[in-house]
């Protein structure tokens, strides 16, 4: 069975019990930035006490998922893709199928929350899939992208990212910052 992702909502339970939420669509409406500044504000004077990421599905039902990166829903809305940083957070758990570290270290995870597949990246050992990029390509303008690149080495390679295959898709481009 297909799930379709209506967006991703980030919840911050602060000690002052006040519960703040910022929301992504899938079409791209999102928080504003003037709430999400005024989270940010609130959270340098107040303690977070819960943390969650939840995946809303059509028709309203809610998946949480354990992971502090953010998911970025996939263009077919059947997941989503997830690039994990080089060490786990201290709130998220610290083992597949919620965290992969270099060089393997994004996944897609299916509307339920349950694992799609890790991606691999095309370098291997010493290097790690960076960013998640928009740029639409000339034949894949829903193609989802992301940097990969080398530890301690610029510039980061392009590639699209298939949500039905853990190999990354080479574009020939890369990308310096």
């Amino acid at each position: 069975m297909s799930y379709l992702i209506d967006e991703v909502r980030t919840r911050w339970e602060f000690d002052s019990g006040l519960l703040l939420e910022q929301y992504v669509r899938w079409d791209g409406e999102c928080t504003s930035f003037d709430e999400t500044k005024k989270i940010m504000v609130y959270a340098q004077k107040h303690v977070v006490v819960s943390f969650k990421r939840v995946l809303v599905l059509d028709g309203g039902a809610e998946v949480v998922i354990p992971i502090n990166e953010t998911p970025h829903i996939l263009p077919d809305r059947t997941g989503v893709l997830v690039v994990f940083n080089k060490v786990p957070s201290a709130s998220c758990c610290p083992e597949s199928p919620w965290f992969f570290n270099f060089p393997n270290n994004a996944a897609i995870y299916n509307g339920d929350g349950s694992l799609r597949f890790q991606l691999q990246s095309a370098h291997g050992k010493g290097s790690y899939i960076g960013a998640v990029h928009y740029a639409p390509e000339p034949n894949h303008p829903d193609a989802l992208g992301v940097l990969v690149g080398s530890v301690d080495h610029n510039p980061e390679w392009l590639y699209l990212v298939d949500p039905n295959n853990s190999k990354l898709i080479p574009t020939g481009k890369w990308i310096r910052y």
